[in-house]
């Protein structure tokens, strides 16, 4: 039983009404007393203790207001009373029992024990050992072998011995041939000095007019002016034949110092053709209100008409029998504009990737130019491919030599890597007050109270999110991640500029890619070099549950058209406060499966396309068939004079 404490009892009356009704054309006035209220306690089983408790009286008074239909209705507070009792037992509760422990610590026992193990003592005894030094025995044996050993005759059969020239009489196969003459024809043989030609030819100094006239069939070749001869193959004049030509006979430059010379981007084409045709004034508009045409209203539609701008739809690759690309790779050192010498690079970029990937092989000439001081930032570069120029860090660098050529190789990520680790410090990012989803990502590109230079480029669904919902410890760059990951979406970078592009990764469905995108690029088959497929089944599910955590959503997206009876595994994201948050996440699991093609895409840099990023719409003719697949990762590869980009497309069967 516990020990003598205060108690206290609490209790609530309950609420006391009054209703008054005023009577009509009269002065009166109301005066009311409502009984006293009275409070009984009793302390339950402690004898001999009760409480009594009188409330005062209470008082009402009011005054009837002539020519007035008043209804009057009032409420009591609840009333309240806290009583307080204390009380003496005056009971002795003494120790009657003690607890026992099943364990304590033990004592030393003695107790007569015996040991039977002592002390050995040796102990000398007759041995005997199974083997010993062996001596010689002497029995009677008969020893069959002499001492001496005489050779005995043998008498034997010799097989091969000293052989002695036999005379037999032979013939011999072979033997020095007599010259034979025999009557037969041969085509070359000895001349003999014919007799009869003694007349015609005599062999002494003559002279040239009294020879003997003879004929012969081959004679000393002259000039014969009188016919005309041609030989189809002579020696080949230099012809001319265009007036202008992209390539010409190269040269070794001269000794001496040359400046580089810059690469001028073309100038994109406009995308309206100007046109000074067009003159609206307010008299033209009256005559064709006069005739019952309805006026001009200014509404004018303007559309794109040239096919090569950005703006005009899709970039269609004419269908050509040669393609000319002149290639142009540069790298310069960032900001002082330094060329640096390369060997040949390579970019990659893909959409689980927030930053481009870089690799270029350098000469050694070259290593000063990008190692960095002690202590200092990498040195940033800006490499060139065909116009485009990308920002990147270079941070790795490594060298390698072999007998007669050394050459040092680099590698980093493009400028957003400053964002990331190891340059970003971690921090606990967190909303203090409700923010868009577009709303908290400035607020994360914002350092005390600094921004940090970077933009965002949102495409996404903007949703409301909670106070207290948005908690990450991490990086800028791990922080914006969580951020449209939970939209399903993917941060995209620009090459050169510092603005984060945010797009889903299925803007559209893939069972209405046919009907509703237009694609970006339309390539021909002849402008790919290599094109390989590899075909993947993934899970057809057609329904999913995307939910939030404390105080976000429970979404159920299913697709158009089917019975939702296959689940995909629900998700559950904090950041999923709002519908439009959870239907952007169901799309894109949704998006994601039955069969799909990977396509794999090899083709030059040509001047229509530029670099293909990821996030591009591309179709194109795969022999019969027409193909349409979004771009999903890019490579480029510049070993001077050629330069090749690798896509890496995803298209739906």
């Amino acid at each position: 039983m516990s020990e003598p404490g205060d108690v206290t009892f609490a209790a609530t009356l309950p609420e006391l009404s009054f209703t008054a009704t005023a009577i009509h054309d009269a002065k009166a006035t109301l005066l009311a007393n409502l009984p006293p209220l009275t409070f009984v306690a009793s302390t339950g089983t402690l004898a001999g203790a009760a409480l009594a408790a009188t409330l005062p009286a209470l008082v009402f008074a009011a005054q009837a207001v002539p020519v007035t239909d008043v209804a009057l209705a009032g409420a009591f507070p609840p009333l309240e009373l806290v009583a307080e009792a204390r009380y003496q037992s005056y009971a002795v509760r003494p120790v009657t029992g003690q607890s026992a422990t099943r364990w304590r610590h033990a004592a030393n026992h003695d107790a007569g024990a015996e040991d039977r193990r002592e002390a050995t003592v040796r102990e000398h005894a007759p041995t005997r050992a199974p083997w010993q030094a062996a001596g010689p025995w002497v029995a009677g044996v008969e020893y069959r072998r002499h001492s001496t050993r005489v050779r005995a005759p043998v008498a034997n059969r010799a097989w091969h011995q000293e052989a002695v020239p036999v005379q037999i009489g032979g013939r011999a196969g072979h033997a020095d041939a007599i010259l034979l003459r025999t009557a037969r024809s041969s085509a070359f043989e000895g001349a003999i000095r014919a007799e009869w030609l003694r007349w015609a030819l005599r062999h002494q100094d003559g002279w040239r007019d009294r020879r003997f006239m003879g004929t012969s069939h081959f004679d000393t070749a002259r000039r014969h002016a009188g016919h005309f001869h041609a030989e189809e193959i002579q020696n080949a004049v230099y012809l001319r034949r265009w007036w202008r030509s992209f390539f010409q006979a190269a040269m070794r430059p001269l000794p001496g110092r040359h400046p580089p010379v810059p690469f001028v981007p073309p100038v994109p084409a406009a995308c309206y053709l100007p046109n000074a045709h067009l003159l609206f004034t307010e008299d033209a508009a009256r005559p064709s209100e006069a005739q019952g045409t309805p006026a001009l209203d200014g509404d004018l539609l303007f559309v794109c008409e040239h096919p090569d701008h950005p703006d005009a739809g899709s970039v269609l690759v004419p269908n050509r029998r040669v393609y000319f690309v002149i290639n142009e790779v540069t790298l310069i050192r960032w900001p002082d504009g330094t060329p640096v010498p390369v060997l040949g690079l390579s970019l990659s970029l893909d959409a689980d990737s927030w930053a481009w990937g870089f690799e270029a092989t350098l000469p050694v000439i070259a290593e000063s130019l990008v190692v960095p001081d002690m202590g200092a930032a990498p040195v940033e570069l800006i490499a060139t491919v065909n116009g485009t120029a990308f920002h990147v860090l270079a941070e790795n660098l490594s060298r390698e030599r072999v007998f007669g050529d050394a050459s040092i190789r680099i590698s980093g990520r493009g400028r957003s890597a400053a964002l990331a680790a190891p340059y970003a410090p971690v921090i606990a990012f967190a909303n203090t007050e409700p923010h868009s989803a577009r709303q908290l990502m400035d607020d994360v590109l914002t350092f005390n109270g600094i921004p940090l230079g970077w933009t965002v480029d949102w495409a996404l669904t903007d949703w409301l999110v909670s106070t207290g919902v948005f908690a990450k410890q991490g990086t800028w760059i791990e922080a914006l991640t969580t951020i449209v990951g939970a939209a399903g979406g993917y941060l995209l970078l620009y090459p050169s500029e510092k603005i984060l592009r945010v797009h889903h990764r299925y803007p559209v469905v893939p069972w209405d890619w046919w009907d509703d995108v237009t694609p970006d690029f339309v390539l021909p088959v002849d402008t790919v070099a290599r094109e390989s497929l590899r075909w993947i089944d993934k899970p057809a599910y057609n329904r999913v549950f995307v939910a939030g955590q404390e105080t976000g959503v429970l979404g159920q997206v299913t697709r158009t058209g089917t019975a939702g009876d296959v689940l995909a595994p629900m998700v559950v994201d904090a950041l999923i406060t709002q519908a439009a948050a959870a239907r952007q996440r169901g799309i894109a699991i949704l998006s994601d499966t039955g069969r799909q093609i990977e396509v794999t895409l090899r083709l030059p840099v040509l001047p229509e396309t530029g670099i293909i990023e990821p996030g591009a719409f591309v179709a194109y003719q795969d022999g019969g068939m027409a193909r349409l697949g979004i771009v999903r990762s890019t490579r480029v590869e510049a070993g001077l004079p050629e330069v090749w980009q690798t896509l890496g497309v995803q298209s739906h069967a």
